[in-house]
């Protein structure tokens, strides 16, 4: 049994583990057991050589990574949600670090800060399953995680941002400030989980896809720069084909939803909210064009691979249409 350390054994960390951090961070013959405990802790591949192995249990991995997401992006300089943020033991513990940091070393808190930022990234894994990656833009995206997470319920089959990657640890925990270290870092991983789509991927959105979501301005462009560079190469592309369901087509007044795949993506509105709205319908927004995907390598590849069958997930979004545009 993991940590079944003999009655005799009273050091600090259960001996099992002391064993194994021994063997994967080897300690220097002059350094003292506290000064090397202390080294490993800021190791950023602690994570991944000590809590991604078999050893330790799901919950106990996501227990880890949530409290350090959070601690780490306080320390980054993002404002938590809520009045009493600072009360949250995990990152006030976390920022009392910090000050004992820079008063030792001499760091400038702007230099920790960095460091807590580079970590975040550093240790964000934007892998999803083949066929399975999900984006989206004006939907209710709390209805669209726990969607996934019932649809993956018997295995995980489909991958998406706020609901199977470490964002959803900080995810709505923070104050979304332009420019700011949350909104950064949400840019930044949804850059990295465009790069890391596979195979056919798809997209979910309201009316149209919104001119200023990450999905428009982040996502998409970095899947379609993907392919195309792949295809330049005369490789076979990772990402082979993309899906977008409009919920409530703004040029479509009759039809509950729209499906685009591959060159037909071009006919998708890209559409603005309507000053002083929230896109909750048709008549909350403008059409500013439509979505622009004019490279031909891209356009001669999916049209060689004619038409492409629907997806699960589109499957999935079909059946739960009017969950993913209803608000509490």
């Amino acid at each position: 049994m993991l940590f079944n350390q003999p009655n005799s054994y009273r050091g600090k960390i259960p001996l099992e583990l002391y064993v194994e951090l021994q063997n994967k961070f080897p300690q220097d013959e002059l350094e003292s057991d506290l000064v090397w405990l202390r080294r490993i802790k800021k190791d950023p591949s602690l994570y991944q050589k000590m809590f991604g192995t078999p050893q330790f249990k799901l919950e106990l991995i996501q227990a880890v990574q949530r409290r350090a997401a959070i601690a780490k992006m306080a320390a980054a300089g993002a404002t938590r949600q809520g009045k009493d943020w600072k009360a949250w033991s995990p990152a006030a513990r976390y920022q009392e670090d910090m000050a004992r940091e820079v008063q030792k070393s001499g760091k400038q808190p702007s230099e920790y800060a960095k460091e807590a930022y580079a970590q975040l990234l550093e240790q964000f894994d934007a892998t999803t399953p083949v066929n399975g990656s999900v984006f989206w833009n004006g939907i209710n995206e709390l209805a669209l995680m726990k969607k996934i997470d019932k649809w993956n319920s018997s295995g995980e089959i489909f991958g998406q941002l706020e609901a199977t990657t470490a964002a959803r640890y900080v995810n709505k925990q923070f104050v979304w400030e332009p420019g700011g270290a949350f909104a950064n870092y949400f840019t930044s991983v949804s850059g990295k989980l465009g790069h890391a789509a596979r195979g056919h991927v798809t997209a979910v959105c309201r009316c149209g896809l919104r001119n200023d979501s990450i999905l428009t301005t982040t996502e998409l462009p970095a899947m379609v720069k993907l392919m195309t560079d792949q295809i330049k190469a005369k490789k076979e592309p990772v990402i082979t084909d993309f899906t977008i369901v409009v919920i409530e087509p703004i040029l479509l007044p009759d039809q509950p939803y729209a499906i685009y795949t591959n060159n037909d993506l071009a006919k998708v509105s890209v559409v603005s909210p309507k000053p002083g709205k929230r896109i909750s319908g048709r008549d909350d927004c403008n059409v500013d064009g439509q979505l622009s995907i004019s490279n031909p390598f891209l356009q001669y590849y999916w049209a060689a691979r004619g038409r492409r069958p629907e997806t699960a997930a589109v499957t999935k979004i079909k059946e739960d249409l009017k969950s993913l545009i209803t608000w509490p």
